[in-house]
């Protein structure tokens, strides 16, 4: 190959900046030498990709074209660097799980102990994140697999639901339908609704609030950054607020509350999501382990 990836990072650097002496200071190299690594790149492509009769490094069509590619190619290179070196030794004995607050309460628990009794030789390192929060963790982080409700669609990653989970109402003990088998959501009159901020993740939120109007109740809501059992849980134990939960949550709440069914049952879908081209043999039984515990519940 006539052409180098430090030539490449360093043409990018100064199309970004358009300053060779702001490149070089964002690169921590001299200006001579991001002016000599440009001009070679130039005489390997033999086309000039930038014009140098002003002061600043302005880019000619065949400048612009190489610093979209060259962006586009330095972004591929470091997704090679860190594909591969996943199968460096650490990392293939290490299983790097993202997992939203609901999931860290009964599923991981359950995954980590059949884990450590039929893939011992995998260590299993639980990254808790806020709700919403997940896929971002899992492709920053370059983790290895992300278990949560609503994922963003990524480029490069699969999901699929694991398991599909009831949702109860958790109200106070002290709340006069406490008591209830099951409730009717308008029963609740003009109790406020208890949910994270929407930004979070918009889709779950939205799914929420579509349980409570489509079933007849237009609550008010209260917002309790960043989760809901948290700083605002007491709106809940005072009887100023219910909340909608997932069965992950029944046995994690505190005594004060209670979950009780709705009478038109709803359900929470649990997604799991990983990176398309990990194929890595201790990895995949991973997956198939936390299908398997997932769906026995």
């Amino acid at each position: 190959m006539k052409i180098t990836l430090r030539q490449v990072e360093i043409f990018v650097a100064v199309a970004d900046a358009g300053h060779f002496g702001r490149a070089a200071e964002a690169l921590e190299i001299s200006q001579p030498t991001v002016s000599q690594e440009v001009s070679r790149l130039e005489r390997a492509l033999g086309v000039a990709l930038l014009d140098r009769s002003g002061r600043s490094a302005k880019l000619t069509q065949a400048g612009e074209a190489m610093a979209t590619e060259g962006r586009q190619l330095l972004t591929h290179a470091n997704q090679v660097v860190r594909e591969v070196q996943l199968y460096e030794p650490s990392r293939i004995r290490t299983a790097r799980i993202v997992a939203s607050p609901s999931v860290v309460n009964r599923l991981l628990p359950a995954v980590i102990s059949r884990a450590e009794q039929s893939l011992s030789s995998v260590r299993i390192e639980d990254i808790l994140v806020d709700t919403g929060g997940v896929t971002a963790r899992l492709v920053s982080e370059h983790a290895d697999i992300g278990l949560g409700r609503f994922l963003d669609a990524t480029e490069g990653y699969e999901s699929e639901v694991i398991v599909r989970e009831q949702v109860f109402v958790a109200i106070s003990r002290k709340h006069p339908l406490a008591n209830a088998a099951n409730l009717e959501l308008p029963e609740l009159g003009d109790l406020p609704l208890l949910l994270w901020p929407r930004e979070q993740n918009p889709a779950y939120f939205d799914y929420l609030l579509e349980i409570c109007t489509s079933r007849g109740l237009s609550p008010l809501l209260l917002v309790s950054p960043p989760r809901i059992v948290g700083s605002r849980l007491y709106l809940l134990s005072e009887s100023r607020a219910f909340s909608l939960v997932s069965a992950a949550l029944i046995g994690h709440l505190p005594e004060d509350l209670i979950a009780i069914p709705l009478a038109q049952p709803a359900t929470l879908a649990l997604e799991m999501q990983w990176r398309a081209s990990d194929n890595r043999p201790q990895l995949t039984a991973l997956r198939d382990l936390i299908r398997e515990v997932a769906s026995a519940g």
